[in-house]
């Protein structure tokens, strides 16, 4: 049996900077609101308000439309913007990648991709009403492995300098655009489209005390267990030979992120 057409379109709209998608066939109604107003009313009845962006932890701006939805009970769901509705036969639909942690159960379906640009599949079941609390990084930095068998490719980040395996690294890329993670560990920087695919990017530095790197000069994207995964990067060095007592960095990167 063929689905229905509403099952086949999406909503495209954003909370909080963020770039969000929902179903068509998830909504019951889309609802502009005048300045001020509040309580959504439906048939004389108040219906269950969430403000995404504070649920997601994000920035709050001037929610002015109401997507209500056709669970039970129903729910509106107050958002800053819409972009438009997107036919899913045009998009590409992904899960999101093991490595992208956010607090059980997820209140992303996935990921749309739409012309290149990314947008989170909400869930609406899983998004309740209050603030959420974001997934945390490990409480512990992670070891230094000995030198590489084989040359690696070495990169800065902050005053520490790291050393991947060249035989890890998939692509570099320069100043790669991002779609933010809402409730990611503060490692996590975004999702990188590349290759038809989406690859989580992790700040490694902010395992050993860094702060998080907000725009990413760089992006080493890494083979780690056969997931490709973005590594930020401030500065790419070039091609050595590790030796002992070097002061380069060499974690376990097929094992580093988790959640594999």
């Amino acid at each position: 049996m063929s689905s229905l057409p509403s099952e086949r379109k999406a909503l495209i709209f954003s909370a909080g900077g963020v770039r969000l998608a929902l179903r068509l066939a998830q909504l019951r109604e889309i609802r502009e609101l005048a300045p001020g107003e509040g309580q959504v009313v439906r048939r004389g009845e108040p219906v269950p308000t969430a403000w995404v962006s504070t649920v997601l932890g994000l920035p709050a701006g001037t929610a002015r439309f109401a997507l209500v939805t056709e669970d039970t009970p129903q729910a509106a769901l107050r958002v800053e913007a819409l972009h438009g509705i997107v036919d899913l036969g045009d998009a590409e639909v992904f899960q999101l990648p093991a490595h992208t942690l956010v607090p059980p159960p997820s209140p992303f379906a996935g990921a749309l991709v739409v012309n290149g640009l990314v947008a989170l599949e909400l869930a609406v079941s899983s998004l309740g009403f209050a603030p959420l609390a974001p997934a945390e990084d490990p409480s512990e930095a992670p070891g230094s492995l000995g030198p590489w068998p084989e040359r690696e490719l070495r990169f800065t980040r902050g005053p520490l300098t790291f050393g991947v395996p060249v035989s890890l690294v998939v692509a570099v890329r320069d100043a790669p655009a991002l779609a933010t993670v809402p409730l990611a560990p503060r490692s996590h920087r975004g999702l990188l489209y590349h290759g038809r695919a989406i690859h989580p990017v992790i700040d490694v530095g902010v395992f050993f005390g860094l702060a998080p790197s907000l725009i990413p000069p760089e992006v080493l994207l890494l083979d780690a267990g056969g997931a490709a995964i973005g590594v930020v990067a401030d500065k790419v060095l070039g091609l050595d030979r590790g030796r002992e007592d070097d002061g380069v960095m060499r974690p376990p990167w097929d094992t580093l992120f988790g959640g594999g």
